[in-house]
């Protein structure tokens, strides 16, 4: 006999029994692949070099504009290293950015296997997703260093759709102040929250906490990103190598040809297979679409390089990869 997703029901039975111990030692084995990758691809030279400056940098206020805005990381590895100093540990500090590159890449694994789940997608699409997952983020540090407040960015997404979809509408705020202390872009996780809700069947009855919360997380976003431009003071405006955010910058995207190389990598066939799957696609899933992806999508294309695919990773993540599995399991179907 099979299931619904065409997988035989003693197998499903076996996977949803051990979902829990499945999903740690793939999380794990995935990280240990992702993080080997990335470090192979930048170097320990390079890492040992250049995120050591940029580390620096970060904690003596002299990043420059935006990325001094974006201290939760270095923060959090600069406390990880003052603690190791002080138990007498004397470790290298490219052997802390590894350690705590693992650390993100556990962190978003395990995550996006819980909000898979959520999702509904079957424990075997589960898992694939995951593996595309881990191509994406191994394939994504094109002209960058670790990126450590990319994949914090990654994390944060995950986690507010799985509290939101759990309707803890209490916890955005709180997640909303690391989430701003580490990057701008966490700003659409408010309106992820009022989105869910206005689709929700229960909507009378959640949309007004969901407005109180919605509105409190943006005024700790707003609060947040006002007390650090105070904090650190005006920075050195750091353009796109050497191109600011407009027109001119969208141009570029379009026309660079490694723009296109780095998302077929980074990226592959994902996004659109899954905009083919969209109609097998749950209500949850599409809210999240447009609440997130044009956005996410035209800002980026004007005031970012989108060769650095690093950038596009919440979209895949969140949206893309699960959209793609939910054809493949419709598909299935008797």
């Amino acid at each position: 006999m099979k299931s619904q997703d065409g997988i035989p029901k003693q197998a499903r039975s076996f996977q949803d029994r051990y979902f829990w111990v499945i999903l740690i030692v793939a999380a794990v084995l995935f990280s240990v692949g992702t993080v080997y990758a990335q470090v192979n691809d930048l170097t320990l030279r390079f890492i040992r070099i250049q995120q050591e400056k940029v580390h620096v940098q970060m904690m003596e206020g002299i990043a420059g504009n935006p990325w001094q805005y974006r201290i939760f990381a270095d923060w959090l590895i600069d406390r990880f290293i003052k603690l190791l100093g002080e138990v007498g540990v004397s470790s290298p500090r490219v052997s802390v950015f590894i350690a705590f590159r693992f650390a993100q890449c556990l962190l978003i694994f395990l995550t996006a296997g819980i909000y898979y789940r959520k999702l509904g997608l079957p424990p075997f699409a589960n898992l694939l997703g995951l593996s595309i997952l881990m191509w994406s983020m191994s394939l994504s540090l094109y002209n960058s260093d670790l990126a450590f407040n990319n994949f914090f960015d990654i994390a944060f997404y995950l986690i507010a759709a799985i509290l939101i979809m759990d309707l803890k509408f209490f916890w955005i705020p709180p997640l909303m102040l690391v989430a701003a202390l580490n990057r701008e872009t966490s700003a659409l996780i408010p309106f992820m929250l009022l989105g869910h809700v206005y689709f929700h069947e229960d909507k009378a009855r959640l949309i007004r906490p969901a407005m109180l919360y919605s509105i409190g997380s943006l005024l700790v976003f707003a609060t947040v990103c006002v007390a650090l431009r105070l904090y650190y003071g005006e920075q050195i405006f750091l353009t796109a190598d050497g191109y600011s955010p407009g027109i001119g910058l969208l141009v570029l995207n379009l026309t660079r040809i490694v723009t296109w190389e780095q998302l077929m990598i980074t990226l592959g066939v994902v996004p659109i297979l899954a905009i083919f799957a969209y109609r097998a696609w749950p209500r949850t899933l599409k809210t999240y679409f447009w609440i997130l992806v044009p956005a996410w999508i035209i800002i980026h294309f004007f005031a970012a390089l989108v060769a650095e695919t690093r950038l596009l990773l919440v979209p895949q993540v969140l949206v893309f990869i699960p959209g793609a599995l939910f054809g493949i399991v419709e598909k299935n179907e008797p």
